[in-house]
């Protein structure tokens, strides 16, 4: 199994154990029961539709390199809203973050898609025609991916090309290059015309929500 390790937070990672451990279990049992499994030492395991895990231990984060989709439906029949996450603990931070502000979470589905995932086959009927929510990181493979699943979501195939400061893309039978730096979801919008309800969520301060929540801001 080949799996990305993202590294916690060193020194931080006691103050953050001590401090979140039941906020996050208190949101895993609200809204991703059945979705993951804990270990006697407290180690996340939330394992995708291939089998592969993404894990979570003392602050560090180890992504799994899956061709499959994580999800929870907990809100597939209350809503039609879409949380897309850049990973399973991307959502729970998110959701520990938020969940004193929104309380209408319980109504929102969530999936993330494993970076080997073969987009647009790969997404589950259910997500079509849902507003989406995307919670990703600010850098280009985060953005990408981003502008990845939006069309793909939409049926339709999105191929890129890296040229040293230029990405050349191929889309709906037109050619467009984007410069790397600043380029967007919105960018990628603007340029191709494409449009959804795609909405991208970020937190101030931090790359990430995981991010965030392990810096206690």
């Amino acid at each position: 199994m080949n799996n990305e390790v993202m590294e916690g937070l060193g020194s931080r990672d006691n103050a953050f154990v001590s401090g979140m451990d039941g906020a996050i279990h208190a949101v895993l049992e609200r809204y991703f029961k059945g979705t993951y499994e804990r270990d006697y030492d407290g180690k996340l395991d939330f394992v995708f539709s291939d089998g592969v895990s993404e894990s979570f231990h003392s602050g560090k984060h180890q992504m799994a390199i899956s061709s499959g989709i994580w999800y929870s439906s907990s809100g597939l029949l209350a809503g039609n809203s879409l949380y897309v996450c850049s990973s399973a603990m991307e959502a729970v931070a998110f959701a520990v973050l938020q969940d004193a502000m929104l309380a209408d979470l319980d109504h929102f589905c969530w999936i993330a898609f494993g970076l080997d995932c073969q987009l647009p086959g790969g997404v589950p009927e259910f997500c079509f025609g849902s507003k989406i929510h995307l919670l990703f990181g600010r850098d280009l493979l985060d953005v990408l991916l981003m502008v990845k699943i939006c069309v793909s979501l939409k049926g339709f195939l999105v191929h890129f090309w890296l040229f040293e400061d230029q990405l050349s893309c191929h889309f709906r039978g037109r050619s467009y290059i984007f410069h790397v730096e600043g380029f967007s979801l919105s960018r990628f919008k603007q340029a191709t015309g494409f449009r959804d309800y795609s909405s991208v969520k970020r937190p101030q301060g931090a790359d990430s929500f995981l991010d965030r929540l392990r810096s206690g801001r």
